[in-house]
C-alpha cells in the first residue's frame, strides 16, 4: 500500500515538472520571438562613414579659352660695341631693368592641368656710356608657351613650362644710327597662380628667353676681315622677366 502511494507521488512529481517545463519553453519562444524581421544596424565609425570623408574640389574637365593681361621687370643681356679703330673700342654697359607689357590668348586643357598659349610683351632698355644715354634698345617678343600645373584640384597651382617665338629688336643711337636684330627665341618659365574664382586667375612668375643668333652682323655691314672703321657691333643675348599676369577663363 505504501509503494503504491509512493509511485502514485513520484509519478505526479515528474508529470508536474514536465508540464511547468514546457510551459516555461513556451513562454520563452513566445518573448523572443519579433514581431518584425531583424535588422542588423552596423556601426558607424570616422573610416566606413562617407559622409565624413571630405571630398577635395574637382576643377572643371572640360577645355576652356582664357585672355590675360600681363607685366613686370625686364632685364636685358645686350652687348654694344662702338670702334673708331681697332685699338679704340667704346663699350656701353647692358641696359638697365625696365618695365615691361604684353597679353595672353590660349586655352587650358580638361581637368585644368595645362595650357597652351601665345604671348606678345613689348620692352625697351637704355645704354649708358660714363653715365649718359648713348643708345635706346625697343625688343618685340612673340612667344608660344606651354606650362603644366601642379595640384590642378586646388586653388594654388605652382607650375613650370617652356616657350619657343621670334624676337625682333631695334636699337638707335644719335651717334652711331640703328640697327634691327630678328632672330628665333627658346626659353623656360616658371611661377604660381591662384585660382581665384571659376573665372579669374592671378599669378606671379618668372621667364628666361635666350637668343637664338648664331653669327653677330656688324651695324655697317662688313664682314670677316674687311672691317670699316668707325665699325659698330650689337647682340641681344637674353632677357630675364619677372611678371605678374590677370586672367580670365571662359
Amino acid at each position: 500500500m505504501n509503494k503504491t502511494l509512493l509511485a502514485t507521488l513520484l509519478l505526479s512529481a515528474i508529470f508536474s515538472s514536465t508540464s511547468f517545463a514546457a510551459e516555461q519553453s513556451t513562454i520563452e519562444t513566445a518573448t523572443y520571438s519579433p514581431s518584425e524581421p531583424l535588422v542588423l544596424t552596423p556601426v558607424v565609425t570616422e573610416e566606413n562613414d562617407a559622409s565624413l570623408v571630405e571630398e577635395a574640389p574637382k576643377f572643371d574637365d572640360t577645355m576652356h579659352y582664357f585672355v590675360g593681361l600681363t607685366g613686370g621687370m625686364a632685364d636685358m643681356s645686350f652687348s654694344l660695341v662702338h670702334a673708331t679703330s681697332a685699338a679704340d673700342k667704346l663699350s656701353p654697359s647692358s641696359p638697365d631693368a625696365s618695365g615691361f607689357a604684353g597679353a595672353d590668348i590660349g586655352f587650358y586643357t580638361a581637368g585644368g592641368k595645362g595650357r597652351i598659349y601665345y604671348s606678345y610683351q613689348k620692352m625697351s632698355g637704355e645704354s649708358e656710356f660714363d653715365n649718359k644715354k648713348i643708345a635706346d634698345t625697343d625688343v618685340t617678343l612673340h612667344l608660344l608657351s606651354a606650362d603644366y600645373f601642379f595640384r590642378a584640384d586646388k586653388a594654388i597651382n605652382p607650375f613650370v613650362g617652356a616657350h619657343v617665338g621670334y624676337m625682333t629688336a631695334e636699337t638707335t643711337s644719335e651717334k652711331y644710327g640703328s640697327y634691327k636684330q630678328s632672330n628665333p627665341v627658346l626659353g623656360i618659365q616658371a611661377g604660381v597662380a591662384w585660382r581665384i574664382s571659376d573665372h579669374f586667375t592671378t599669378e606671379i612668375g618668372a621667364r628666361h628667353t635666350a637668343s637664338q643668333r648664331k653669327e653677330q652682323t656688324d651695324w655697317a655691314g662688313s664682314e670677316g676681315k674687311d672691317i670699316v672703321y668707325p665699325n659698330t657691333q650689337s647682340d641681344l643675348k637674353s632677357i630675364t622677366t619677372f611678371y605678374m599676369s590677370a586672367n580670365y577663363r571662359f
